[in-house]
């Protein structure tokens, strides 16, 4: 009796092959998008920030600039100065108060809409009579 040997040309992939790849690659695409979607929130977040420190930094040296005498106490509007890239509602109030003989205080709150969520930034300094921390 003789055998015959049977060997077969493997051609192609096997059902379980081909699943498993699906899976993993499936898996690979939602972690991708995943770090994308952190990334774009993460980087809107950075923007809204920088704006919004940058606008601060500026009404506030602006305003020292102005110096001890050319502030007057109350409350300023300056909701039209922010930047039209932060989202709406968004607001900036500046209230300047007098903190003792010879120093004022300077408040700036500015508050913007992130995605849903409310942010606020509130943003104090001193303005003496002889400049800034001079007093």
């Amino acid at each position: 009796m003789m055998k015959h040997s049977t060997t077969r040309n493997q051609q192609g992939y096997t059902i379980v092959e081909i699943l498993v790849s699906i899976i993993v690659g499936a898996i690979l695409i939602g972690s991708v998008n995943t770090v994308y979607t952190n990334q774009l929130y993460l980087s809107q977040l950075g923007r809204d920030e920088l704006m919004v420190n940058g606008f601060a930094e500026g009404k506030i040296e602006a305003l020292r600039s102005k110096g001890y005498l050319g502030l007057a106490a109350g409350t300023s509007d300056t909701t039209a100065e922010l930047p039209d890239e932060l989202n709406t509602p968004r607001s900036a109030n500046i209230i300047i108060s007098q903190e003792s003989v010879s120093v004022k205080r300077v408040e700036l709150a500015i508050t913007y809409n992130q995605q849903g969520k409310n942010r606020e930034y509130n943003y104090t300094t001193l303005l003496g009579e002889l400049g800034v921390g001079q007093y």
